[in-house]
């Protein structure tokens, strides 16, 4: 049940590149998670594009409204249930979604845009999650959204969250 949340300046993305980023966006969180793409992991999760207004976002101490123009800065919030990324994943997460900007600003845009990508990922405790009216589990979700998770990957997730419930 990822939550990609990005917070950026009013008018910084069209309403194509958005498209191209909530697709990118969705695969790569998915797969962190459960090492697939599938309809049930694509209908529960959720991309939220926050634009902020030109008096709401600074850079530098200088806000937007009285900047001259771009450069502009992404917030990416990752928020996923704790047990399914480990420091590997997370890694490639936080690659994958800078990326996915790259291409879709193009090869030749802005060489910085990297540094102006920023990926925070956001584990949410089990328990601290609900839907459908009661809690969910990580391992719960892993297994509704990938209903082929090979043992292995069923094992680390169920170990991963043993030692943070011992930790």
């Amino acid at each position: 049940m990822p939550l990609v949340r990005i917070t950026y300046p009013r008018g910084a993305l069209t309403p194509e590149q958005k498209r191209q980023i909530a697709s990118m966006l969705t695969e790569i969180v998915l797969e962190a998670e459960v090492d697939a793409v599938t309809d049930a992991g694509r209908m529960i999760t959720i991309v939220h594009f926050n634009e902020a207004a030109a008096d709401d976002w600074a850079v530098g101490g200088e806000l937007r409204s009285t900047a001259a123009g771009p450069p502009n800065h992404f917030i990416v919030d990752l928020i996923v249930l704790e047990g399914l990324l480990d420091s590997a994943r997370r890694s490639e997460a936080h690659r994958r979604v800078t990326e996915a900007f790259q291409k879709t600003f193009g090869d030749g845009g802005d060489p910085m845009l990297a540094l102006r990508v920023w990926v925070l990922v956001h584990e949410v405790r089990e328990g601290g999650w609900g839907a459908g009216g009661q809690t969910v589990s990580a391992l719960g979700v892993a297994q509704f959204i990938n209903n082929d998770l090979d043992d292995a990957r069923r094992a680390e997730i169920a170990a991963s969250l043993a030692k943070v419930s011992h930790g």
